[in-house]
C-alpha cells in the first residue's frame, strides 16, 4: 500500500467483494459495540495500522498528509497489551478518557476491492467517517479514506494493514485512541 496506485491489480468477482463487504461491515460493529477481544482475532499476527498527521500543502498537486510523522502507528501487540488495556474491570474507573465512555458508530461507504499480486490478498479503500458522541456533548465527526489489506486465511479474512488519512487538519475529537 503506497502513495502511488499499483500497477496492475487483479479483477475480483462480485462475490469476493461482497465478502469483504461483509467482513468491514462486522469489523465495524465489533468496534462501536468495544468487543475488542473478537476484533483481534480479525487482525493478522503481522498487522499494522498507521494514520499519518494531515496537513494543508501549498499545492494542490502535494498529499495533504505527511508521512514522516503518524497521529497513530499501532500493532497488533500494542493494541492488545496498551490500547485495550483500559478495558480491563482492574483499571477501568481510573481511565477518565473512558469514564464515561465515548460512543462510537461508524459508516463505511464507497468500498473498492482490488486483487493484489499475493495469493488470497485484497487491497480495499472505502471512505470512512467516525462519530464520536459523549454524554450529551453535540457528537464530534472525524472523516477519511482508508486503506486496508486483507489476506484469506483458513478461517476466513484477517486484515493485515490499515491506513486512513483524515480529511481534517484540525482536530477536534474527544480521543485518538480510535480505530477508524
Amino acid at each position: 500500500m503506497t502513495k502511488a496506485e499499483p500497477a496492475q491489480q487483479a479483477v475480483v468477482d462480485a462475490a469476493t467483494a461482497f465478502e469483504i463487504q461483509d467482513f468491514l461491515y462486522l469489523e465495524a460493529e465489533l468496534l462501536d459495540e468495544r468487543r475488542y477481544p473478537e476484533w483481534v482475532n480479525l487482525v493478522a499476527d503481522d498487522f499494522t495500522y498507521q494514520v499519518p498527521v494531515p496537513r494543508t500543502p501549498d499545492s494542490p498537486h502535494k498529499p495533504h498528509w505527511d508521512d514522516r510523522s503518524l497521529l497513530i502507528d499501532e500493532s497488533k501487540w500494542s493494541l492488545m497489551s496498551q490500547w485495550f488495556r483500559r478495558f480491563d474491570a482492574d483499571i477501568y474507573e481510573t481511565a477518565w478518557g473512558e469514564n464515561p465512555p465515548v460512543r462510537f458508530r461508524h459508516v463505511l461507504s464507497n468500498v473498492r476491492v482490488h486483487g493484489l499480486t499475493g495469493p488470497a490478498a485484497y487491497e480495499v479503500r472505502s471512505n470512512v467517517v467516525l462519530i464520536a458522541t459523549r454524554q450529551s456533548d453535540p457528537p464530534r465527526y472525524l472523516s477519511g479514506r482508508r486503506t486496508d489489506e486483507l489476506v484469506r486465511g483458513d478461517s476466513g479474512f484477517l486484515l493485515r494493514r490499515r491506513r486512513v488519512v483524515l480529511d481534517q487538519v484540525l482536530l477536534d475529537f474527544p480521543q485518538l485512541r480510535i480505530i477508524l
